[in-house]
Parts: C-alpha cells; structure tokens; sequence
C-alpha cells in the first residue's frame, strides 16, 4: 500500500533535519572546516574527486574518509593511511575513471585498490560526492531497513551478521542500483521530484540514527 500523509510527513522531517557534521579537511592549511551545511561538503569534495590535480584528487578521498569517520575516533588512521599509500598510478587511473563528468562502477573504482575503498559504505560514498542527485549511500546502517519479508532492493542485499562491510560482487551492484531508483521513486511519487536520491536516502539513515529502525523499514516497505 502507498504511503499515508503521516508516514510521508516523518520522511520530510527527517531528510530536513539530517544533522550528520558538515565537515571536511583543509590539507593545505591543516585545518578542519566547519561547512555551512552539506551543499558545501558536497561542492568541495565534488570539486577535488574531478580534478586535474592529483594531489587534489587524494584530497578528496581523504575528505570522503574525513566526513564520514566524523563521529568515529580511528577517523584520522583511516585518512593518513588513504594520504600516505595511495600512488600516484591509482590516483591517475581515478582520474581517468571520472573524466568527462563521468561517474564510475563502484567495480570499477574496488580494482584500483586504493587504500580505505574495498567495501560498498565508502566506494558508495564516492558515487554520491560526484553525483548526489542520483546517487547515495549504501552502508550498514541503511542495509538495517531490510525485513526478508518484501519484493524491496535491499532485501536482495547479499551480507551476513558475521561480515564487517558490503562486498562488491555482481549482485550487491545491482541492488545498490536498484536503491537508489527506489529514492528516486519515492522522491518522485511522494514529493514532486523535491529531493534528490541522496536526499531520501539521508531521510532513511536519520530515522535509523534516531532509534526509529521501525518506522523507517515501515516507510520503505511501503514507499
């Protein structure tokens, strides 16, 4: 059944009140960035992934680190680890990877081994920060909303209770793809194209962070 009033009003409030910290690195002056909000995390990082510098390129993934270890204290082991292996060969084959606007596999992305990116939570990451009106995330706390008792993307979803992070095989993409259609359709059918893929998918994420993991596999279910 489609979504009732009610059920479409806490999905509002909760992409509009999506409070993850908006912030990201100055490697140049050494200095955290508190942003305005995420439209400004989202145009920096954007900006230093498509780059033709490569130092602006590792910039960039190292942000995507930076921001999403933001409440997490090994946050800056997983930077400098990203900052001191990654070669200038897989920065390059990055490069190359999002030329011409162009926004990769996360496949595609996984073989070039760069350090920190292996699993779906961060390559996903990735995705978003070139694309985030049709792409999102797709992560531990979102793989949360499945329920194996509905048709839903995410219960196609290959990842068991032993595993620490999403593996990139062949059907985990696809699912990963057919996600981020759902956000589509619900942002299409509930709210008049208003928000964009990431937009829906960080509605679902603060009801999960907010201890409301029913309700938000409720709305997903029906959505």
């Amino acid at each position: 059944m489609p979504l009732n009033a009610v059920q479409v009003e806490e999905l509002r409030e909760a992409i509009e009140d999506y409070a993850f910290p908006a912030v990201y690195y100055d490697f140049l002056n050494d200095q955290e960035v508190l942003a305005n909000g995420m439209a400004e995390v989202e145009r920096v990082i954007g900006f230093q992934l498509r780059s033709g510098s490569i130092q602006s390129v590792k910039d960039g993934l190292a942000n995507i680190l930076y921001w999403g270890f933001a409440r997490i204290g090994y946050r800056d082991r997983r930077v400098n680890n990203l900052r001191g292996n990654a070669t200038d060969r897989q920065l390059e084959n990055f490069q190359e990877l999002v030329s011409d606007g162009r926004v990769p596999t996360m496949n595609e992305v996984r073989v070039l081994r760069i350090p920190e990116y292996s699993g779906m939570s961060f390559l996903s990451k990735i995705l978003m920060f070139l694309d985030p009106s049709s792409f999102c995330v797709l992560d531990r706390q979102i793989a949360r909303l499945r329920t194996h008792n509905s048709p839903k993307a995410l219960n196609a979803l290959s990842f068991g209770p032993r595993e620490t992070q999403i593996r990139i095989t062949t059907q985990n993409e696809q699912t990963y793809d057919s996600w981020r259609n759902e956000c589509r359709a619900i942002s299409v059918n509930y709210f008049q194209h208003r928000y964009r893929v990431v937009d829906i998918e960080r509605g679902f994420f603060n009801l999960i962070q907010n201890g409301r993991l029913s309700l938000a596999q409720q709305i997903y279910n029906e959505a």
